[in-house]
């Protein structure tokens, strides 16, 4: 009997052993891909870090970026604005005008309405309005006397065929005869 016990007992002793030593390996395989596992994450939070830092410099840069758009846009807008205010007749090809006579007459010659009709609004204060935008090129050989009142300047260009000069509120409406 001492014999079959001891059997048992080395049988028993290779089971258990063998028992442990899966355990054993369980154990140093769940460490190994624990540490793997805790190295990933480690790899993980500073590549985050650095993403986060790039990031937050290229985010500074953008904001400076549109800032820096911003403001040139504004400056242009800006002196466009200034340019406009500061020359409100359009450019004018060929203008002649003879020089104020003494007594403060203006002679106009082949000069375009638009040009006229702008510097007689300036000095009455009036803005020019046109109905039909061909009326802007036509071109006059006129007198004006800035001494008179407008009515009569109105009622000269008036005279003019197919010209209809209107002074209304501050304003002077140029449009066709006819209703064009």
């Amino acid at each position: 009997m001492k014999t079959n016990d001891r059997y048992e007992d080395t049988a028993l002793r290779k089971v258990v052993t063998r028992q442990t030593e899966e355990k054993e390996r369980a154990t140093l395989s769940d460490n190994f891909a624990n540490s793997v596992m805790q190295r990933i994450q480690h790899e993980q939070q500073i590549a985050d870090i650095e993403r986060l830092t790039v990031t937050g410099f290229t985010r500074y840069r953008k904001v400076a970026a549109v800032a820096a758009i911003a403001l040139l846009v504004c400056g242009l807008s800006y002196a466009a604005w200034e340019y406009i205010i500061d020359s409100p007749q359009p450019p004018i090809e060929n203008r002649k005008v003879s020089a104020e006579i003494p007594d403060g007459v203006v002679n106009f010659s082949n000069v375009r309405l638009d040009s006229i009709l702008y510097r007689v609004g300036r000095t009455y204060d009036h803005a020019v309005r046109f109905n039909v935008e061909e009326l802007r090129e036509w071109r006059f050989q006129i007198t004006w006397n800035p001494n008179k009142p407008l009515t009569e300047f109105v009622q000269l260009l008036n005279e003019f065929d197919g010209l209809d000069v209107a002074e209304r509120n501050d304003t002077i409406d140029v449009s066709a005869k006819g209703g064009k």
